[in-house]
């Protein structure tokens, strides 16, 4: 979620967590009536103990984000 708010510091984050094997996370931005896709992949991908992933996830992420606003702009 944090990564979210580096990118758009305004954002509202909310989470729907759905109780299934294996756990899949999906990062979506609603603009106006629609959603577009972030980023998806393994929860494990953010776990700190996997921490060159997590890493590279979240840059990945947030470089989704950041073009995304540039769209926007």
């Amino acid at each position: 979620m944090q990564c979210v708010r580096d990118i758009f510091p305004d954002a509202e984050v909310s989470a729907n967590c759905v109780d299934k094997y294996p756990v899949k996370v999906i990062v979506e931005a609603k603009i106006g009536g629609s959603k577009v896709k972030i980023w998806t992949g393994k929860q494990q991908d953010l776990f700190r103990k996997y921490g060159a992933k997590r890493s590279a996830t979240i840059e990945l992420i947030k470089q989704n984000l950041s073009e995304l606003k540039e769209d926007l702009e």
